[in-house]
């Protein structure tokens, strides 16, 4: 009986010791994996761009990859992840910077709703994108400002990503087929008026971690010697005008003082057209490709402004 007992126990620790091995190799090394068009490994792969737009869904849906090329020239990216936060923003330059990839312009997503959210990942694509460093350093984060539980965790480190990395060779051929440079190739419709009669509610304003974030973002650029300047996309006029949101804007234009800022309103496009919009926030493929050629000539004619300190 002990005998059995014994063996049993030894089985268990075994099994567990190989667990723990298998989370270990796939939070450190699923980075290597093969393929992508999406997300910091290509990027790391290539070394760098000229141009990197890092954002939330902002930027994926709101700037049109093919023009960017075709303004702006062959090397340029967009980083985007769901929801990606200010925070998570600095850490992931940062963590491309260590990396050394290469930037001489950093474009960056300012969107008051993400700046004002307790710090979260939403996108669980940055853990395969990254090694167990960066991910220890998350988990602090969300730690830190919010109430976390053993159930967090075991999402973060243990069940994150699994399905991914099971069908691969599938999901990167997907992936492939949806993305270019960081950027969707998605089609996405326009929608109507009645459709965008609605609001995403009230904010308490921006989060002191996000606007470190921010601060943090500013700080490594002007050590690096990179170009920057924020970015924010339209939003449809009613939400542009909405109360929140405007007072949103403005805390995150206090956030980035001193940096160059390109707002939606500058940008010669047409706010009220259903048509460009799919969402309050996100942009139709019509909308995406005329906000974008807009906001290269923008760029390029160095229409930007500085938020003074």
């Amino acid at each position: 009986m002990k005998k059995n007992l014994g063996r049993t126990l030894c089985a268990a620790v075994i099994s567990f010791l190989l667990a723990l091995g298998v989370l270990g190799i796939k939070n450190e090394y699923a980075r290597y994996l093969p393929g992508g068009s999406y997300g910091m490994k290509p990027l790391v792969e290539t070394g760098g761009a000229k141009h990197v737009f890092i954002g939330s869904s902002m930027f994926r849906q709101g700037l049109d990859i093919r023009v960017l090329e075709e303004e702006l020239g062959d090397s340029v990216y967009i980083l985007s992840y769901n929801g990606n936060q200010p925070l998570f923003m600095a850490m992931e330059l940062s963590y491309l910077l260590d990396q050394g990839v290469e930037i001489s312009h950093l474009y960056v997503d300012l969107y008051g709703y993400t700046a004002a959210s307790s710090p979260w990942i939403s996108d669980t694509k940055i853990l395969l994108d990254t090694d167990l460093d960066f991910k220890w350093a998350t988990w602090d984060q969300m730690k830190e400002y919010n109430h976390t539980s053993l159930l967090d965790f075991y999402e973060l480190f243990v069940t994150a990503n699994n399905e991914q990395l099971l069908t691969w060779p599938v999901h990167s051929r997907l992936l492939a087929s949806q993305f270019y440079k960081g950027g969707t190739l998605v089609y996405s419709g326009g929608t109507t008026r009645e459709a965008l009669d609605y609001s995403l509610g009230e904010r308490e304003g921006v989060h002191p971690a996000q606007e470190a974030g921010y601060k943090e973002i500013i700080r490594l650029a002007r050590e690096q010697d990179i170009s920057l300047t924020f970015i924010e996309t339209p939003k449809y006029a009613s939400m542009e005008g909405d109360e929140t949101y405007t007072k949103l804007v403005s805390q995150c234009l206090k956030a980035v003082e001193g940096a160059p800022v390109v707002l939606a309103r500058e940008v010669e496009f047409d706010n009220t057209d259903p048509c460009s919009f799919q969402d309050l926030i996100h942009l139709s493929s019509q909308g995406r490709e005329e906000y974008t050629r807009e906001l290269c000539r923008a760029i390029l004619s160095g229409e930007t402004r500085i938020e003074e300190e």
